[in-house]
């Protein structure tokens, strides 16, 4: 079955008593994960039971195609429901899959059993999402990237349900820096309520900043701005410090891509009639007050037709990254050098 977005958060809290399979995808890793783990948490207390929980990698399901039925239908040496997961290489045992699950229907000793698999964004088309969507006691259940909007929101219930308020300007700053992975975000509001500590109270842009200081997501913001302020050299040494720190090019890449995006937003808006500085105060989150000479200057300086390339080219690259391991920090380095040439080239132009 096809869960629609609305429905999800629901759905994965109380799924139907009927789903004996569940396909969790999207771009959103961290949300992924997430959702993957609080399915398995239905049918076993510890996810890392050694006895009721089994992690079968894609490659053994394509190399093994019986076992992935034979370990649906076993029963626990324990007693108890036993769960199977598929964490990784899904998209490619996809056929194998639906041969096990076919195999169990047929027999129909699949018990109370449930396979849970994790897999990455995958088209309407894709062989394994059409699968899951079309079962009756199977769940396709997506997992796409939180707008800051969205995630303001989600990250002021989580404050709140701790007992702490969040100011405006914290909760701004805290969900622009977050936005493209929900585990992130979850880990971080763990860390600020740690630092605020047990009393309760409001948190601030002192206490976010605080926080943040030693992550890599304020240095995200500096690369952004300085590439696309047409500063190579500023955003090089960004770059190499993140790296340094371990920062994974897909985590860099999202931050461009959203910065694309609100671009891309504001211009729209002016195209419809709106002024800029109106257009930019309809951006939610809003643009931070301290980025907002840097955010006019992007507008200035980016055409829309720029941005929907460059957007496609940051779409691609964060997808070679996923896939081409120690090239990802190789083709992340030429892109930012890139946006940062054309934003020169672009900033000369309309100078000239």
């Amino acid at each position: 079955m096809k869960i629609q977005t609305r429905d999800i958060d629901r759905f994965v809290q109380k799924p139907d008593p009927g789903c004996r399979a569940f396909l969790v995808y999207g771009p959103d890793e961290g949300l992924v994960r997430e959702r993957a783990a609080i399915l398995g948490k239905h049918v076993v207390e510890d996810l890392s039971d050694p006895f009721n929980v089994i992690d079968l990698p894609g490659t053994v399901v394509e190399e093994d195609p019986a076992r992935l039925a034979d370990e649906l239908a076993a029963m626990s040496m324990m007693g108890g429901r036993r769960l199977i997961r598929i964490r990784d290489g899904a998209e490619k045992a996809a056929a194998m899959i639906e041969d096990a699950l076919k195999t169990i229907h047929a027999a129909g000793n699949g018990g109370d059993n449930v396979l849970v698999i994790e897999a990455g964004d995958l088209k309407p088309a894709a062989k394994l999402r059409s699968l899951f969507e079309k079962m009756k006691d199977g769940a396709a259940i997506p997992c796409y990237v939180d707008d800051a909007g969205n995630l303001s929101r989600i990250l002021a219930q989580d404050f709140s349900a701790q007992g702490l308020q969040i100011d405006r300007d914290a909760l701004m700053s805290l969900s622009a820096k977050l936005v493209g992975d929900r585990a992130l975000a979850r880990s971080m509001v763990e860390k600020i309520i740690t630092y605020i500590g047990p009393d309760g109270g409001t948190v601030t842009l002192d206490d976010v900043l605080a926080c943040t200081e030693d992550s890599s997501l304020l240095y995200i913001d500096d690369l952004t701005r300085a590439a696309f302020s047409g500063d190579a050299v500023t955003a090089g040494q960004m770059l190499e410090r993140l790296f340094q720190e371990g920062t994974h090019a897909v985590g860099i890449l999202r931050g461009l891509q959203n910065h694309c995006k609100r671009l891309l937003f504001v211009k729209a808006l002016v195209a419809a009639g709106e002024n800029q500085t109106g257009a930019m105060k309809k951006l939610r989150p809003p643009v931070f007050f301290k980025a907002e000479k840097a955010f006019t200057a992007h507008l200035n300086i980016w055409a829309p037709a720029d941005l929907k390339m460059l957007l496609e080219q940051l779409t691609d690259t964060e997808a070679a990254c996923k896939t081409t391991g120690a090239m990802a920090e190789t083709v992340t380095d030429r892109l930012v050098f890139r946006i940062a040439l054309l934003a020169k080239k672009s900033g000369n132009r309309r100078a000239a």
